[in-house]
This record gives structure tokens, sequence and C-alpha cells, in this order.
């Protein structure tokens, strides 16, 4: 499964008409706060997660998951065409709309009744940690006894998987990779509902106690080790950069582009110039990067998208280092003075 394409019109944020292509590869978001950047991943991710609940049509080869306002709820729906879906008319009343295309690894149809069902996968990284609080968490937010979002269900749910017993070479490269950085691996012990690391001396650390920049690598570790990022998927990750030191940032950006190579599509929403600096330089000939700069022209949201991170207008994460260059220069020639 890859997305497209988003089209929005008055969704949110997103005031007006607003709409951006995707590349298979890497999708890397930056833009200030407010402008989106989150909002959109989130939406798409959700887009997504009405495959789960919804009967789709095998003979169709491309979708448009849409969310329409009805009253002060937001209602989502499914259109399928196995023509394509370039005269859709519907997206003219539609506040947010993604367009999918599917292939056939991407899904199997178990009836005659040609109603398929996807098998691909799709996982989301949140912003926040969410696994040192997950013994007991996930029932309360199944009984919507919390004000968590059902992101963060998915996310426990993702993370009680195991790993595969057959390991495939990319599994194997990147999931030792994580566990060099992170010095071991994450393991859901059922028995007390509790993740722990499990470091390469055979020591058990509470996830709780877990460095907050191994967190989220360790959970990635994990994810690709269960076979939830195959080739076909989708990942969706809210500030990579975050609580990670820098010096670890260019083999992270090293293991995406490795997923993204084996067939993985990525979205990334950063405010990392470090980052999203790494995807320009170590991205190789061939692999599939794309750079958006949200930003506001008045109350409505716009992008600049190009395959190069320098050559985006705006771009607040180059500009802010300037800025800062340029105090620097200014200082250290007042003290000379």
């Amino acid at each position: 499964m890859v997305v497209n394409r988003v089209e929005i019109k008055d969704f949110l944020v997103f005031k007006g008409q607003f709409a951006v292509d995707f590349c298979p590869g890497v999708n890397v978001f930056i833009g200030g706060n407010g402008t989106g950047k989150t909002t959109l991943i989130k939406t798409i991710y959700n887009s997504y997660c009405l495959f789960r609940g919804n009967s789709l049509d095998s003979n169709a080869t491309s979708y448009l998951p849409y969310f329409t306002q009805v009253n002060s709820d937001i209602s989502p729906k499914i259109y399928s065409d196995k023509n394509g879906l370039s005269n859709v008319k519907e997206i003219k009343h539609n506040m947010f709309a993604v367009f999918f295309n599917l292939s056939s690894r991407d899904y199997h149809v178990p009836s005659e009744q040609n109603i398929c069902q996807v098998d691909i996968s799709a996982v989301f990284i949140p912003e926040k940690d969410i696994l040192e609080h997950a013994k007991g968490l996930l029932p309360f937010i199944e009984q919507k006894q919390t004000g968590f979002s059902a992101i963060y269900k998915d996310v426990l749910i993702a993370a009680q998987d195991v790993p595969t017993q057959e390991q495939s070479e990319t599994q194997r490269s990147v999931g030792q990779k994580i566990a060099a950085i992170v010095g071991g691996v994450v393991q859901w012990e059922q028995s007390d509902g509790m993740f722990y690391t499990i470091r390469t001396n055979g020591m058990r650390i509470p996830f709780v106690y877990e460095a907050s920049g191994f967190k989220k690598l360790g959970y990635l570790g994990l994810l690709v080790t269960s076979g939830q990022l195959e080739p076909g998927s989708i990942l969706f990750w809210d500030e990579p950069e975050n609580s990670l030191n820098p010096e670890f940032i260019p083999e992270l950006v090293n293991i995406l582009l490795d997923l993204s190579r084996n067939g993985v599509q990525i979205f990334i929403a950063t405010h990392s110039e470090i980052l999203a600096s790494y995807f320009a330089v170590n991205r190789k000939k061939g692999d599939s990067v794309m750079f958006y700069s949200l930003y506001k022209d008045g109350e409505q949201i716009k992008a600049d998208t190009n395959d190069r991170f320098d050559m985006l207008e705006p771009n607040n994460l180059k500009a802010e280092i300037v800025n800062l260059y340029e105090k620097e220069i200014e200082r250290g020639l007042a003290g000379n003075g």
C-alpha cells in the first residue's frame, strides 16, 4: 500500500484548500508550531485505520478514505475505484481525503464475494512515550476511562507482539543496529504487564528507568523484529529526534533509509535541522526522499515541496541556524572591538 496524495478542505488547522503529493519512500515534514505537521500524519494514519473496519472490493486498485462533517461530528467513509480516483466528485465536499493505491500483495480475498482484507500494517510512533505506563493502561483506554487517543491504544497493542521466528535480512540488520545503540532489546512481559529492556549482559531494565532517547528506538526495533514493518507497510513517526542525543541521529536516518529501501513508506514530522539534513546527506542514488515545508500564509496553511532539503522555502530550521551563526559573529566582533 502506498499513500499517494492528500486533499484537505477546512479541516482543523487547515483552512481553505490544501493538497500535497507524497513519494513512496521517506516523506519529511518541517514547519513552525501550529502548521499542521502532526495533524497531517495523524489523520493519514487514521484514514488507514478505516480499512480495518471495512470490507473492500478486491477488484479495486485505489481507495479514497475521507472524513466529512456531519453536524458536529466527523464521519469517516471509504470510496474505491478499479479505474483510479482521478474523477472522484465527492472530494469537493470532503474535509480530509487520502488517496491510497493497493497492489495484490496488500490484501487477500477470504471468500468468493470479492471482498478483501488488507494484510499490510501501519504503525504510528507518537512524540510522547507510552510504554513505561503500560501496566493496566490498555483496559482503561479501551473502556474510554482516560483521555488518551486511540493511537496510544494501537501503540500498546503493537508493542505486545513478539519477534517472528524467521527473521529476514532487513529484520536482522536493523534489529542488530538498534540493539547496538540501545544496548539490548525491548520485551513485553505478559506476566506483570510491563516492558523491559533486556541488556546484552542479561540485565532487565524496567522501561520507566530506561533512557528517554532509547525508548522509541527500542520500540522501533520491536516493530521491525515482530514483522510489522515489512514491504508495503507504512511508518508514521512524530518527532523521532525527541530526547535522542544528536550523535545517534545519523544512524537512525540510515536505519529509516534501509526500511524505505525495503518497501516501507515513511512519514516523519520533525523540528530537527540535523535529522532532516542527514536524510539529504545520507541518501543514496535511487532513494526516494521528499521534504515538505508547511507554513502559514495568512490563515491558510501551504506546503513547499522539494527533494532537496536546502531548496525548501521557507525553511525555518536552517533559518534559525543562520540567525544563531550571525549572532555569534556579532558577539565575537563586539568582544574584540
